[in-house]
């Protein structure tokens, strides 16, 4: 036996430097690892730890978080299992680069390359690290049992070739492919966000509410043969946004065809008429509007369908191919708000681009990457396309166009990490085909004991119900590489390379023990076409193009949703390990994970199917058996915690006041896990006496 056992501790200690000398007495005889060797062969009850992501510090949610993990794991041990708790980090992705960013006091895409990726990936591979010594510090001082000795680590060779692994499998069964279409996209950042990135961003901001009266210059016909124009009258289209900065892009207006809308007539004025949706008369015209307009017609939305109006602002030339100024039918269009006919920019919008495609119309992109008017743009050039707003409303009055202006107070998407509003931007991209399987994601889930079941049922329930195709490439740096070499002479030549040695065979090259996976080294391996020569007949017949990677990383979230096997380099060694290991007996997170890691674990093992052991139960499982959700720590006043409010509690001093025993207590027992709890220090003594 130890010496470190019969230490005498002092019995006037305070409660910290008591749990301190106890903390000295485990870490002396590394009662930890004794523990795991004491169960030995014993059944398994595994545990997967959600990685954290090390450069930034850990907060008293954590501890939340992290008492409820340990409080499971050691129950179970209790109860005779072995429980292995291998910790992991999560390296990769936009938190490390705009730590980078701010550390190197630059920002943006085009800094970074004038500094060089290489130099820029290097920052980021040290950056990770910089706060790894306070999570295990905390980490032991509250008594969470996890190994550090081994932890897997996203950014490492062998956990980017299981991540390569797992993308060929799903290119080779046609999940994998590239894409063109309207995603939410950072401007700051460059690059496009999968949907449950930007579920985690949505913030409640105060825009633009504007009513537009367009000039409608073909319309319907009041009986067959003849024009419906009252003599001497103008008629108008009253049309809303919220995003006056997509006028600029206009080429269409769309009804709903089964919609009755109103033409009407302002007794005082009777030199124009306005058109909008019935169901919208009231509220935008006033109540008793009747006593001040007059209605002059009533048309169901397909009546106005075919007819032809006056953008707002002519200021981007349009294009040859398309049509344009042209009213059509939409059945996405609702009389619960605006007024019944929706402005269409097929550039920035999801049902516009799809009814664009379906209905032939032009496309206007005048926005670049940055997320700013290209320079020729009349008035608003070089503007960021938010801060062009007041100038296009301004313009809009002056034109004699605007109707109504004023704001609205609605929830807007953010960028998770940086907080610039998104764009709804058509971009090209990278995708995972998950509606393809979303059937037998929703059949894995009902499978899953959740805590509480309302969670799995309804938040994540409807989220996979409501699933869309996951946007996994970014136009990033710091990230695992897209595994995807493209022809440079003929893009639909296409390899997915899933292992190293893959790589080895098709460029001649051994890998030396520097290998880094990571742009740019993995940027220089180019081979020739093999598609190029067989369509040459098997010969030369001059240099044959070359195999180039596509530029972009993945989205983070798959590298921490592919945990379950690459943490043991799986399928590449490991494998017994790993069937023992799989799928998970118990994870918890918070509830912002329902959308987050809870989510990658499933789509990812759901897309891989049979290519995944059959470890019982059989094949059709979820990933995680049980899932324990917690909600958030609020500050003392019901106010959720954030550095910018200056009221995050620091868990070291509280650890230190009170001992890590009584808040790991108050945590738990404060209230139900999912709910909200306010972190109130001074009832931490009550609930622990």
């Amino acid at each position: 036996m130890s010496e470190a056992r019969y230490r005498l501790i002092p019995s006037d200690l305070s409660q910290d430097a008591l749990e301190r000398e106890m903390l000295e007495v485990w870490r002396a005889e590394d009662l930890f690892r004794k523990t795991l060797e004491a169960r030995a062969g014993a059944p398994e009850f595994v545990f997967f730890e959600g990685p954290p992501t090390a450069n930034g510090q850990p907060g008293i949610h954590h501890v939340f978080a992290r008492t409820i993990k340990d409080l499971f794991c050691r129950h179970r041990h209790m109860r005779g299992y072995h429980v292995l708790r291998k910790a992991g980090w999560d390296t990769h992705g936009l938190p490390v680069e705009i730590e980078v960013e701010r550390q190197l006091g630059i920002s943006g895409k085009q800094q970074i390359e004038e500094l060089g990726v290489e130099e820029f990936n290097r920052r980021c591979r040290e950056s990770v690290w910089r706060y790894r010594g306070d999570w295990e510090a905390l980490s032991e001082r509250i008594g969470y049992w996890l190994d550090y000795s081994d932890p897997y680590i996203t950014y490492s060779n062998d956990y980017i070739e299981s991540v390569w692994w797992a993308l060929k499998v799903l290119y080779e069964r046609g999940l994998l492919y590239r894409g063109h279409r309207i995603l939410p996209y950072c401007a700051r950042c460059g690059t496009a966000l999968s949907s449950h990135e930007v579920a985690q961003g949505y913030e409640d901001v105060e825009d633009p509410s504007v009513y537009i009266a367009l000039p409608l210059l073909e319309g319907p016909t009041a009986e067959a043969g003849s024009t419906y124009v009252p003599e001497g009258v103008e008629r108008r289209l009253l049309v809303w946004t919220t995003t006056p900065w997509t006028l600029v892009s206009n080429v269409a207006l769309a009804v709903h065809p089964d919609l009755e809308y109103l033409e009407v007539r302002k007794k005082n004025k009777p030199a124009w008429t306005l058109i909008l949706a019935a169901a919208r008369a009231e509220a935008l015209l006033g109540e008793g509007y009747r006593g001040r307009w007059e209605v002059v017609a009533r048309w169901l939305g397909r009546d106005l369908v075919g007819g032809r109006y006056a953008r707002p602002l002519d200021w981007v030339p349009l294009p040859d191919n398309g049509r344009s100024e042209v009213i059509v039918a939409g059945d996405f269009v609702s009389a619960e708000d605006g007024s019944g006919i929706v402005h269409m920019a097929p550039a920035f919008g999801a049902e516009d681009y799809a009814t664009a495609q379906k209905e032939g119309l032009a496309f206007l992109q005048p926005v670049n990457a940055r997320g700013s008017f290209d320079e020729n743009v009349p008035v608003v050039g070089g503007k960021w396309v938010k801060d062009a707003d007041s100038v296009i409303i301004a313009e809009l009055e002056r034109r004699g166009l605007l109707w109504k202006a004023s704001t609205i107070t609605h929830s807007y998407p953010h960028c998770w990490r940086c907080g610039t509003p998104l764009l709804y931007y058509a971009r090209e991209s990278w995708f995972v085909r998950t509606t393809a399987f979303k059937d037998e994601m929703l059949a894995r889930n009902q499978k899953v004991a959740w805590h509480p079941p309302e969670v799995g049922a309804g938040r994540f329930g409807d989220w996979l119900r409501n699933n869309v195709d996951w946007t996994l490439s970014r136009d990033r740096y710091w990230g695992t590489p897209l595994p995807v070499w493209v022809c440079e002479a003929d893009a639909s030549h296409v390899e997915v390379i899933g292992s190293y040695r893959e790589l080895v065979l098709r460029t001649g090259k051994e890998l030396r023990e520097e290998f880094d996976a990571h742009k740019p080294y993995i940027d220089r391996f180019t081979w020739p076409c093999e598609r190029c020569r067989e369509e040459r007949g098997g010969t030369e017949n001059g240099a044959l193009p070359l195999m180039r990677r596509v530029p972009e990383v993945i989205d983070t979230w798959f590298d921490s949703g592919s945990m379950p096997f690459a943490q043991w380099h799986y399928p590449f060694e490991n494998r017994e390990l790993f069937e023992r290991q799989y799928p998970a007996d118990f994870i918890a997170e918070g509830v912002d994970q329902t959308r987050g890691w809870f989510y990658s674990l499933l789509a990812i093992a759901t897309g891989l199917g049979d290519a995944l052991p059959d470890n019982p139960p059989p094949g059709d499982t979820a990933p995680y058996r049980a899932v324990v959700v917690n909600d958030l720590v609020l500050d003392a006043n019901g106010v959720k915690m954030s550095k910018s409010r200056g009221n995050v509690v620091d868990p070291w001093q509280v650890v230190a006041r009170y001992g890590a025993d009584a808040v790991r207590l108050f945590l738990v027992a404060s209230s139900q896990l999912d709910v909200p709890r306010r972190f109130d220090e001074t009832a931490i003594r009550e609930t622990s006496a």
